[in-house]
């Protein structure tokens, strides 16, 4: 066994056990005959040994491949021109998956071909499959390369190659920067659409000369052409490099299989049918197939389909059973009654019926006491009866409602009291709410526009017109992400009142709050420009100037600094992340979230602060403690984004950590240029070295604040400091001529 078919083989290994799970046919051989092979299903039309257990065409031949996660076996495809292992195998939808090596070309840096692939693919010679036009699509990677798939149609059967078809794309690019992860146009990547009717592949390249030259292009050192199944592959730029053959020297031969240092393969879909033809070469169709020997669709209950995939048909169980149209009786898995009524997404019973099973259908007759077609109840009693019940309905209700609006009442004024609202009413400039009130301004909580760690925000608008954020808390008093109870009276009163005192102009307003709940509403001015993260990540296409991000960033922390350092009490913020910074219509930034910041207690610090968990110092995460400075750790990340445009977890699958990523380019080349937004590097388009040296500070002053040793952190007064001379820097950018 050559190495490259064995690691085709181990890859098929590791994935049997979810393909299998993918299978939706019902698992039907005859008898005697070998019913799976490394944990693939194989019913029947398909089938392994002896000739009696499959269908001419539908062999499957079980390999060995010593692989202990499949039993030391794997199915493949029989009458093929090179070993394909099969991934899965279904009756309904009828396909196979399978999976093959990519074909390749590698170059030299001086241009010259040192090896290739054409991925040349003969599925079958009885010619019952064709590549999946509606599930595969072509990829072509490379940098300066046309590559075009060339298949078999098959026209009246008189050969595999009655005429050819093409499909094919150009990748383009000199520029190792130009590849894009995720972005698949001609730079690097390129993809089409395939036709229907395919029975087998093989690649054309070109490559390697004249304007096609891949010379001094080490950075793009191989071609690769591969047809997949759809939602299988995002292009990746490392792919250009990631596969290239360890050596390339070997002498530029097609071979049957690529060498063992291109260990890519890629998955997709065949499309299969019962291609039988008449005496005269045509496949014949559903109307001439029932009556002809060796008709496909033996099980009862069972009904012929037409090809949509190149000519001949395909069995379905009819509506209502279910299994293996293809073997007869159900013992041996041929189409039986399903039960609708044991599955409610298979029936339509209205609720007040009752659901019985008949064989390919059921019946919902209604309940007694219920008619029509929704089974709805029949007109019980007597006028006289139902007057009465009226009546005494009608007094009972009134009797329950007036209980419930008085233990309501109570309920309000005891929670208004709890919340210190005797204080706050006699407070000056401090709104207080109805619950009513809140209702109505926010048309009964209906407008959500965010949602944090600490509660849900709906918009308002007051009956003077102003717009309002509504913050409503998810957290009860038995159930809160806080230790001991939601603060209550004086407590809550001193919170209150310091949000009304602390007034900064990049701090969210608090209008008013509701006391008339357990854990009071809390309002707030409304800004409407959206967050930063939204300004950042979401519709990334929009510039955004280094002094504009600048800005943001030092608005931001002065107004943490001016929450730390108010008042005679210390105070955190607890969530401070990108989401939770506000924009107006100019761009200033307003730090929002900060109302649901506590008193820190004992020591200097407090326990159990919800937040999100990506921005959350990893100090507190061990110690249980957030401290001051643990808003300057989280406050950092936000200096990444905006330096980066980067998601605090980015890339594929969101696997790569942005502090981790950036400290680790900080350390190994004193600074983390690779990662800045290419989009503020430059100083209307001339590069500017303040700009540059800008960006360093910013980042050197993040790189201070992720620091595990909290004392070696800046406060976020020096954070300011530190944000103010690197705006000086950028001053200095202006003044180039």
């Amino acid at each position: 066994m050559s190495p490259s078919l064995l690691l085709l083989l181990l890859l098929v290994a590791a994935t049997a056990a979810s393909a299998t799970a993918d299978n939706s046919s019902s698992v039907s051989a005859m008898a005697g005959c070998q019913r799976s092979c490394g944990g693939v299903d194989i019913p029947y039309p398909f089938g392994m040994g002896d000739d009696a257990c499959f269908r001419q065409g539908f062999e499957i031949r079980c390999m060995n491949n010593g692989s202990a996660a499949t039993g030391g076996e794997i199915p493949v495809l029989a009458g093929t021109n090179q070993t394909i292992p099969v991934l899965n195998l279904t009756v309904a939808p009828p396909e196979v998956r399978v999976l093959l090596p990519v074909a390749w070309q590698c170059f030299d840096s001086a241009g010259n071909r040192t090896g290739f692939y054409t991925g040349n693919v003969n599925f079958n010679d009885a010619g019952v499959y064709r590549i999946s036009n509606v599930s595969n699509e072509l990829y072509v990677l490379g940098c300066n390369t046309l590559i075009y798939v060339k298949g078999g149609k098959n026209l009246r059967g008189a050969s595999r190659f009655n005429y050819k078809f093409y499909a094919g794309c150009v990748s383009v690019t000199n520029d190792p920067d130009d590849p894009q992860d995720g972005a698949c146009a001609g730079l690097g990547c390129c993809r089409v659409d395939i036709p229907p009717g395919l029975t087998d592949t093989s690649m054309t390249m070109y490559g390697g000369t004249g304007d096609w030259s891949h010379a001094q292009q080490e950075f793009c050192p191989c071609d690769y052409a591969f047809v997949v199944e759809k939602g299988n592959y995002s292009f990746k730029a490392s792919d250009l490099t990631a596969h290239a053959p360890a050596t390339s020297n070997q002498t530029p031969t097609q071979t049957t299989a690529p060498p063992l240092q291109v260990d890519w393969s890629m998955p997709l879909r065949l499309d299969w049918a019962i291609r039988v033809r008449d005496n005269n070469g045509s496949s014949i169709t559903c109307a001439q197939a029932a009556s002809k020997p060796g008709y496909a669709c033996v099980s009862n209950h069972s009904e012929c389909v037409n090809s949509t995939n190149g000519p001949g048909y395909f069995c379905n169980c009819t509506k209502g059973y279910e299994g293996n149209p293809y073997v007869d009786g159900e013992a041996r898995g041929g189409c039986t009654n399903i039960n609708e009524c044991q599955k409610p997404e298979l029936n339509s019973c209205p609720s007040g019926s009752k659901c019985i099973d008949t064989d390919g259908s059921y019946n919902c007759p209604c309940k007694f006491g219920r008619t029509g077609k929704d089974c709805h109840p029949i007109f019980p009693a007597p006028a006289a009866a139902i007057l009465a019940t009226l009546v005494a309905s009608s007094f009972l209700a009134l009797l329950l409602w007036s209980i419930y609006k008085d233990r309501k009442r109570r309920m309000k004024k005891a929670c208004f009291d709890n919340n210190g609202g005797k204080i706050l009413k006699e407070a000056a400039g401090i709104v207080i709410f109805e619950e009513a009130q809140l209702k109505k301004i926010t048309n009964n909580y209906s407008t959500p526009i965010g949602k944090g760690a600490f509660g849900t925000v709906f918009l308002g608008t007051t009956h003077d017109k102003q717009r309002v954020a509504v913050k409503r808390s998810h957290v009860d008093h038995n159930k809160g992400g806080l230790v001991g109870p939601v603060q209550q009276g004086d407590d809550f009163v001193r919170e209150i009142t310091f949000q009304f005192q602390i007034r900064h102009r990049n701090l969210v307003r608090l209008v008013g709050c509701c006391l008339e709940t357990n854990i009071p509403v809390l309002v707030y001015e409304y800004i409407g420009n959206g967050s930063l993260f939204n300004l950042l990540h979401v519709g990334t296409d929009k510039v955004l100037p280094l002094w504009t991000r600048l800005n943001i960033a030092i608005g931001s922390a002065e107004a943490l600094d001016h929450m730390h350092s108010h008042g005679d009490q210390d105070r955190i913020h607890g969530d401070v992340k990108s989401a939770n910074i506000l924009l107006d219509d100019n761009l200033m930034p307003k730090v929002s979230d900060f109302g649901s910041s506590k008193l820190l207690s004992v020591g200097k610090y407090a326990r159990a602060v919800p937040a999100d968990t990506r921005y959350m110092d990893p100090v507190y995460m061990k110690t249980n403690r957030f401290v001051a400075k643990s808003d300057v750790y989280s406050f950092s990340i936000v200096l990444l984004e905006l330096i980066t445009r980067k998601t605090v977890d980015y890339g594929q699958d969101k696997i790569n950590s942005l502090p981790i990523v950036f400290d680790k380019f900080f350390k190994q080349k004193g600074n983390g240029r690779e990662m800045y937004d290419r989009n503020i590097l430059s100083h209307d388009g001339v590069q500017c070295q303040y700009c540059i040296e800008c960006l360093d500070k910013i980042g050197a002053l993040a790189i201070q604040c992720l620091k595990y040793d909290v004392d070696e952190r800046p406060t976020m007064k020096e954070v300011v400091n530190e944000l103010t001379k690197a705006a000086k820097l950028l001053d200095k950018c202006k003044q180039i001529p």
